[in-house]
C-alpha cells in the first residue's frame, strides 16, 4: 500500500506517534486529515508536518471526540468536502488507565472502552463505504502488544487493546479479496506521553506510588522507550509492504513470540517487571 499521493486520516495526531504518523505520511507524499481532542496539539503537529510534507501533500487540523459517533460523522463529512475522497485511516487515538481490576470503577471501563475500542469501530465502520470506491485503501488499527498478552494492573487496557485486535483481524477475514489492506498493529513500549497523560488526567485507581516515585515512572517509560518517529517508520513500512500484523520495537517482536511458546514462563517475567 503506497501512501504517496493518497488522502489519510490520522486520530490521536495532537502528540505521539499520531503526530509522527502524520509528519512521516506527509513527508512520503501524502495528504493528512489530523484529529485528536486536543486541537492545539493538532494545530502544532501541522504546522511540523507541512514543515516537511513532499510537494503537493497537504494536512488539515480537526477536533474530534473519537467515542461521538456524531462527531465522528461530521468529520468524515469535513474531510471528503475538503478532499473529495478517503483512502485510509489510521486509528492511533487512546488512552491507559493504571490499577488493578478490583479497584477500578465500571465507569473507567467504560471510559477507556469507548475511546479505545468503540473510537476504532466508529473510524472503521464510517469510513468503509468510502474505502470500497477507492482502487486501494486501508484501515490500520493501533492495538498494543496489551493485545497479545497481559499485564497485571492494566485490566481496562488490555480489555481494550485485545478488543480491538478481535475486531481488526475478523474485519480483515471479511474483506480478504477486496482492495481494502486491514492491519492491526501492536507497538511495544513507545516513549510517548501516554502514562504522563494518564497520571494528569487521575487514571490511576487503587494501592498507588507516590508522587515522586509516578513522576519517575512517566519519566522512564517516556525517555527509555522506542522513539515515536522509529514507531512511525515501521508502522508505515508495514502498511508499504502489505502486512496485516505490524509489531513495533524488539520487544514486541520478543514478546510476541514468547507469549505463545512459553506463556506462563513470559507471564511470569512480566509479572516481576510491573511493580
Amino acid at each position: 500500500m503506497n501512501i504517496t499521493n493518497k488522502t489519510i486520516i490520522v486520530t490521536g495526531g495532537a502528540s505521539g506517534i499520531g503526530r509522527e504518523l502524520t509528519i512521516e505520511a506527509m513527508r512520503r507524499g501524502a495528504s493528512v486529515a489530523i484529529a485528536d481532542l486536543n486541537i492545539e496539539g493538532v494545530l502544532a503537529t501541522k504546522e511540523l508536518a507541512e514543515a516537511v510534507a513532499t510537494a503537493g501533500a497537504t494536512c488539515s487540523a480537526h477536533q474530534l471526540d473519537v467515542s461521538n459517533l456524531e462527531q465522528w460523522q461530521s468529520f468524515r463529512d469535513a474531510v471528503l468536502t475538503e478532499y473529495g475522497h478517503i483512502d485510509g485511516i489510521i486509528n492511533n487515538a487512546g488512552i491507559t488507565f493504571a490499577g488493578t481490576a478490583e479497584a477500578t470503577d465500571y465507569r473507567q471501563y467504560e471510559k477507556v472502552m469507548s475511546i479505545n475500542f468503540m473510537g476504532m469501530v466508529y473510524g472503521s465502520k464510517e469510513l468503509l463505504p468510502h474505502l470500497h470506491q477507492r482502487p486501494e485503501a486501508f484501515i490500520a488499527n493501533v492495538s498494543s502488544v496489551c493485545g497479545l498478552f497481559a499485564m497485571k494492573k492494566q485490566s481496562a487496557y488490555c480489555a481494550s487493546k485485545f478488543a480491538i485486535r478481535g475486531f481488526t483481524e475478523s474485519l480483515a477475514q471479511e474483506l480478504i479479496g477486496s482492495p481494502i489492506l486491514v492491519s492491526s498493529i501492536h507497538p511495544g513500549h513507545i516513549g510517548t506521553d501516554i502514562v504522563i497523560n494518564a497520571r494528569n488526567s487521575g487514571n490511576m485507581a487503587g494501592d498507588l506510588p507516590s508522587e515522586a516515585e509516578q513522576e519517575a515512572i512517566a519519566k522512564y517509560f517516556k525517555d527509555y522507550g522506542l522513539s515515536p518517529a522509529k514507531a512511525a517508520e515501521i508502522i508505515l513500512d508495514g502498511l508499504k509492504n502489505n502486512q496485516r500484523k505490524i509489531l513495533v520495537g524488539k520487544d514486541a517482536i520478543r514478546g510476541d513470540r514468547l507469549s505463545r511458546l512459553m506463556p506462563q514462563t513470559y507471564a511470569n517475567k512480566i509479572n516481576k517487571l510491573v511493580p
